[in-house]
């Protein structure tokens, strides 16, 4: 009777072993498995959300993007546009009272091997009185286009009935995105050889 009741207790034993591997452990692996997918897709829905709210932050401000990029197109033009350039150089003398004595300007130069940006140096020689002087090189800070100036040497003399005047010398750089004229196209190879007299 005690053999029949061991035998009785190994049975459900192994059965109770064999339902855990046959039917609760697959099924705990899979409960495990759709929970990490669950956790993925809740970490991919949270980059989404991100990235709409991103998208939704650039569509908002779409107008302050556009005006930016126009506001780098005026501060480095694509053409060098010196003759304006000069002009405006002339209008600001004028307004701050300098006397624009030269204004020498450089072809353009590219900046570095990996970039199409070029600078353009030019030299000023201004004379005035100290304010004068002044004015004009805040003028220059606030011209639409990007100004750089690298330095300024002043020199002053004595002029009968004007009292001390500055001259100086101003070092700047203006920059572009294309030479002053278009490059020389090359020269064109021989279409065929010259046609010889028959003999």
């Amino acid at each position: 009777m005690r053999r029949l009741s061991l035998f009785v207790l190994l049975a459900v034993v192994l059965v109770t072993v064999a339902w855990w591997f046959f039917l609760i452990s697959p099924r705990n692996a899979k409960i495990g498995d759709l929970q990490n997918e669950f956790t993925a897709a809740q970490d991919s829905e949270q980059r989404l959300r991100v990235q709409i709210r991103q998208l939704q932050d650039i569509r908002d401000r779409e107008v302050e993007y556009v005006s930016a990029v126009g506001r780098l197109d005026a501060l480095i033009p694509e053409r060098p546009h010196l003759e304006e350039f000069i002009e405006q150089v002339h209008a600001l003398a004028l307004s701050t009272g300098v006397e624009l004595q030269s204004l020498s300007p450089s072809l353009p130069e590219v900046v570095g091997d990996d970039t199409e940006l070029r600078q353009i140096t030019v030299s000023v020689q201004i004379e005035g009185q100290f304010f004068e002087i002044l004015g004009f090189l805040f003028g220059l800070s606030d011209m639409e286009r990007l100004v750089r100036v690298d330095a300024v040497a002043l020199a002053s003399s004595a002029v009968e009935g004007q009292g001390t005047v500055l001259s100086a010398g101003i070092e700047l750089r203006l920059f572009t995105m294309t030479d002053l004229l278009p490059a020389a196209p090359a020269p064109a190879a021989a279409a065929g050889t010259e046609e010889g007299t028959g003999g």
